[in-house]
């Protein structure tokens, strides 16, 4: 007979020693563990070296990543109770991105490119404990399967999207280490919870969005713990008091780090008068002076489902964008005929009681229908760099269906499993391993063209600051660009240990660099790019301080403009 997973009913949860050996009993060993995790974090670790090897701190980030790495830098050093601004006025939740992100930026010398070692950090952690939690629940073979999905997503993601600390980015893999926390909490494991709990958190502070993706699973996991947990006491014939009690500890770790980690947001919402959570809840219910209602159900389901087209985008990547920067799929919805496929394997799982596999699509189904919600709710545009989640739940119904036939084949032709299968997912994940190495190495720096602007003229910018203690004022108004190159500056002054601030007012880069006295302010520099360089340099008392040719191409088919910088001693900003 094959080997296959226990036949336990979901809801019971085979020990760590039996999840070892389910699928495979006695024929994988633990070899096959560490090679597979090792291969499939392979490209992120590439990554992690090339970058800090071949870039260390000539790296220069612009815009976003330039202002996350600020406030990085401010961990232990200023209050940091935010997190990442938003285009619409309000910051994300909470600042769970920047304390992760200081502890490698710390270590490794807080160096430029400690950040993207720290953002493929969380990668390869999340990729990690998908695996702990897959062979818990499954085995080696359910593990493979799922690292044999995670390698196939990180091909898919690409190197930008992998390296780049940028909130909508960080926040995918973590995601799907909560599915599978939801799903290890549905199979009755206590101490997912607090795991759970932690995961949930930092998406949610990190990026709004996730506030309605990872919430309810959570919720939903936790109710589902407590059910499990009383039904399998009843079995035992245990009280249902005495069951509950077995929760008491890890609930309370539950609580405690949501308290941790929620004390800083909570601190500036009660510290303020109008705190950043009002401000953002403001703007979501329609106070925000936006036009914009919001999407719909129909929206929501054909994001969510085009998952499940062929080819399914979570393999072969996204199929574009529309000029409005939303994904094809909101209007030329791919035919979701895997979902046949999803189907079909929740009935070879539930058929053969396969100890997790109802739950794991329950948990998928759950997942997918708040995604659905998620997406008709959100206000304004459903931009596409947003929608990583959703290449997730296609993973994870490939997970699903690879499962079933992996057990179905090994059922059928009990020799097929060590003598093929094995081997076929670890020569699979040496491939992607290959693949994605080579590709991290040849994505070269990131933003290489604004970096190199920036590194051009930084010197020249120091050497023309006026003497003096005072705060160097980088003036953002003129533009956007403009201001993704003032953020990148006042960086660069900040490793120099050299104050700089934003307009006051402005809380973008961190509280205290929007609040100072003006007349402490040493010099006010004005960013100018492409056609206001020449307005720029006719304001009274500007001074040209430095000035970086553009490029054809920015490395994604987009010119980028000649920037120049300007020490200006008097003189209205645009506006007048």
């Amino acid at each position: 007979m094959a080997a296959v997973a226990p036949t336990v009913q979901d809801g019971e949860s085979p020990s760590a020693e039996d999840g070892a050996d389910a699928g495979a009993p006695g024929r994988l060993g633990p070899w096959v563990a560490r090679v597979a995790v090792a291969l499939t974090l392979a490209p992120l670790v590439v990554s992690a070296v090339h970058l800090t090897v071949r870039y260390g701190n000539q790296y220069n980030p612009g815009g976003d990543l330039a202002m996350a790495e600020l406030l990085t830098r401010d961990v232990g050093r200023h209050p940091v109770l935010i997190g990442p601004f938003s285009r619409d006025e309000w910051h994300h939740p909470g600042p769970a991105l920047y304390y992760v992100l200081a502890v490698p930026y710390r270590l490794l010398g807080s160096r430029a490119t400690a950040m993207n070692v720290g953002a493929l950090a969380v990668h390869a952690a999340s990729i990690a404990g998908i695996a702990v939690l897959a062979r818990r629940r499954g085995g080696q073979v359910l593990m493979l399967i799922s690292l044999l999905g995670c390698g196939l997503l990180v091909r898919s993601l690409g190197p930008t999207e992998l390296q780049l600390p940028w909130n909508p980015y960080v926040t995918v893999l973590p995601y799907a280490l909560l599915v599978f926390l939801t799903w290890s909490l549905a199979c009755g494991e206590r101490w997912a919870l607090p795991l759970a709990v932690l995961v949930a958190s930092f998406v949610a502070q990190t990026h709004i969005g996730y506030v309605a993706l990872a919430v309810p699973l959570v919720a939903l996991g936790a109710g589902w713990l407590v059910a499990t947990t009383v039904r399998r006491a009843r079995g035992d014939g245990v009280a249902a008091a005495q069951a509950a009690r077995s929760l008491l500890a890890p609930a309370l770790v539950a609580v405690a780090g949501a308290v941790v980690m929620w004390l800083p947001p909570l601190y500036q919402q009660a510290a303020r008068p109008t705190g950043n959570l009002t401000a953002a809840f403001r703007w979501f219910r329609g106070d925000g002076g936006v036009d914009e209602g919001p999407q719909t159900l129909r929206v929501g389901w054909r994001v969510v489902t085009s998952q499940l087209g062929v080819p399914p985008e979570w393999l072969s990547g996204s199929r574009g964008v529309i000029f409005t920067d939303e994904p094809v799929d909101m209007y030329e919805p791919l035919a979701p005929v895997l979902l046949l496929g999803v189907i079909a394997a929740a009935v070879v799982l539930a058929r053969r009681h396969v100890a997790g596999g109802r739950s794991l699509v329950a948990v998928w189904a759950l997942a997918s229908a708040v995604g659905v919600v998620a997406v008709a709710r959100t206000i304004g545009p459903v931009f596409e760099y947003r929608l990583g989640w959703a290449q997730v739940l296609g993973m994870v119904a490939g997970v699903i269906m690879a499962w079933a036939g992996w057990l179905a084949l090994a059922r059928w032709r009990p020799a097929l499993e060590g003598r093929l299968l094995v081997p076929a997912a670890l020569v699979a994940l040496a491939v992607l391993a290959v693949v994605g190495s080579v590709d991290h190495v040849q994505a070269g720096e990131p933003q290489h063209v604004q970096s190199a602007q920036i590194r051009g003229i930084m010197p020249d910018i120091v050497e023309g600051l006026p003497p003096g203690d005072g705060p160097i004022l980088v003036d953002t108004a003129w533009s956007f660009d403009a201001s993704v190159h003032a953020a990148s500056i006042v960086l660069q002054l900040d490793r120099r240990g050299i104050d700089g601030v934003f307009d006051q007012g402005s809380t973008a880069g961190g509280e205290h660099r929007g609040a100072y006295d003006a007349a402490d302010v040493r010099a006010r520099l004005v960013v100018a790019v492409g056609d206001d360089i020449p307005v720029v340099a006719e304001l009274a008392g500007a001074t040209l301080l430095g000035r970086a040719a553009g490029a054809p191409d920015d490395g994604y088919g987009a010119p980028v403009a000649p920037v120049a910088v300007y020490l200006v001693d008097d003189g209205p900003g645009p506006a007048g």
